[in-house]
């Protein structure tokens, strides 16, 4: 390769490390209006109880989801393992989430609030599943 030559872009990588950064800051805003008080996700005491018992891991999945996106945007390595594991903290946390729901019929009857809560567990369990899948199999295929 030539001092010049730039090494090709992976669009894959970039287009996922942009929705695990998306992600990562969605899930930061949240909590942000969710502390001002500008948010209500809650309906009882136990909902407020279970929501609560999120700001910590969220922020651990949000740092790694957005450190993730600089490097799979940038084409460095390190994006790989970060962007891996931000995958596991998104569908551990949204297996935590969809069960929760199930259990305490929080998905019907299903209204726009509801439909926005499903859609939001079934976007973090299916963009964890797929930063797994795609970014592992590339670690391990460079190694």
């Amino acid at each position: 390769m030539s001092e010049n030559a730039r090494p090709e872009v992976d669009w894959g990588r970039r287009i996922l490390g942009g929705l695990l950064g998306l992600t990562g800051l969605g899930t930061a805003t949240f909590w942000v209006l969710f502390f001002s008080g500008k948010m209500n996700a809650t309906e009882t005491e136990q909902d407020e109880a279970f929501e609560r018992a999120f700001p910590l891991a969220d922020a651990w999945m949000s740092a790694l989801s957005m450190l993730a996106a600089w490097h799979l945007w940038r084409g460095e390595r390190e994006g790989l393992f970060l962007g891996t594991a931000a995958g596991s903290s998104l569908v551990f946390l949204a297996l935590l989430d969809i069960l929760y729901s199930l259990e305490n019929r929080k998905y019907w009857p299903l209204d726009s609030d509801r439909a926005t809560m499903l859609f939001i567990n079934l976007w973090t369990l299916g963009l964890g599943a797929a930063a797994i899948a795609r970014l592992w199999k590339d670690y391990i295929a460079e190694d």
